[in-house]
């Protein structure tokens, strides 16, 4: 077996693992016995029960999941996306799109679509581009994980936890860290096996 297939093998897991993350609802949840109003929250989702913002002179209670952009809660939009939750949506989406651009690249080099005096240049490019992916996905786990301890974004911190979702975006960032070794140990020896 090549070296280039448990690489791109890889880094299909990784992306698998990254969209999944990236979607869903579940990095921060309240425990259940606590009767927290904030139920779960995503990168892009936050579900309340029977919420009622502190500052909302109207006293709107929330209660159900809402896409962060959801016009029924726009005047918790400021409270919700501070500064450092917004680079870490930024971070995550930068990640997705170039671990998608490498798969799609590693994967046509792999299935011999480029000469083969460019499947070298293409795994080492893999490699370095894997290199940044984790380096942004630790960034953004570091962040995230600090972040969810402010006591100005969620109500009763002490009662969230981190969960599978956040779990499931470090796994990615696990495996994107082995697939660019792969991608590095493929640039080496699948490409001195072609020229013989």
């Amino acid at each position: 077996m090549e070296k280039a297939t448990f690489a791109v093998f890889l880094l299909c897991f990784a992306f698998i693992c990254m969209v999944i993350a990236f979607a869903t609802p579940y990095w921060v949840e309240s425990f259940a016995k606590s009767g927290n109003q904030f139920v779960k929250c995503g990168l892009w989702e936050f579900c309340f029960n029977d919420y009622i913002f502190y500052k909302d002179y109207n006293s709107k209670r929330f209660l159900g999941c809402f896409y962060i952009f959801d016009s029924k809660i726009r005047n918790l939009w400021e409270w919700l996306s501070p500064p450092w939750f917004v680079a870490c949506e930024v971070m995550a989406g930068v990640s997705l799109l170039f671990q998608c651009l490498t798969l799609v690249v590693a994967s046509i080099a792999y299935w011999r679509c480029l000469p083969p005096y460019f499947k070298k240049v293409v795994y080492q490019a893999a490699m370095g581009v894997c290199m940044g992916i984790v380096a942004l996905i630790l960034i953004t786990l570091i962040v995230y994980g600090v972040g969810k301890e402010y006591r100005s974004w969620m109500p009763r911190p002490d009662q969230n936890y981190l969960s599978w979702g956040y779990g499931l975006f470090a796994i990615s960032g696990i495996v994107t860290l082995f697939a660019g070794v792969a991608f590095w140990v493929a640039s080496k020896t699948d490409i001195e096996k072609d020229l013989y």
